[in-house]
């Protein structure tokens, strides 16, 4: 192997790593960014008690954007707990992604949709507190989404 073949061997983790952390930042430009503006949390797991949703998969996108937005498959641990619902990316995908805690009066109405007959998802609107267009939170655990409306009627009765 010549010497230009040992420097691009040497290089190549450098550059995979480069790769990666740009690929994670893009990927946040789509609503978690916006989110980590308003609602970033001090650090994960900061609630007590909570009930916790970890590896699930849902899509975040900003309200008005062309696209799907970021699909975050099995990437996402989701918290719910008395002071809202924290959101947090595995730690492969971290970088980008602080960890959230939403509160609950952040939280819009939920939508169930139903697409092509089959797959049941829930987009839960966020709203900004600076009146800036929101995020939508799109998931597709049903008993997570029923964990999320119990909090949520929860925080609204005050309890």
């Amino acid at each position: 192997m010549t010497a230009t073949g040992y420097f691009a061997l040497a290089l190549f983790p450098f550059v995979f790593v480069a790769f990666w952390l740009g690929i994670c930042w893009l990927i946040s430009l789509s609503g978690w960014r916006q989110l980590s503006r308003h609602f970033q949390a001090s650090e994960a797991g900061s609630q007590a008690p909570a009930t916790s949703f970890w590896m699930q998969s849902g899509t975040l996108r900003k309200v008005g954007a062309i696209g799907f937005g970021a699909n975050y498959r099995g990437a996402l641990t989701i918290r719910c707990g008395s002071a809202g619902l924290e959101l947090a990316v595995l730690f492969l995908f971290r970088f980008g992604h602080p960890p959230l805690l939403v509160p609950w009066s952040a939280l819009g109405q939920i939508e169930e949709k139903l697409f092509f007959g089959l797959i049941r998802s829930y987009i839960i609107p966020i709203d900004l507190p600076d009146g800036s267009d929101g995020v939508e939170l799109r998931l597709t655990n049903q008993r997570l989404v029923e964990t999320v409306v119990s909090y949520q009627q929860a925080a609204r009765l005050g309890k």
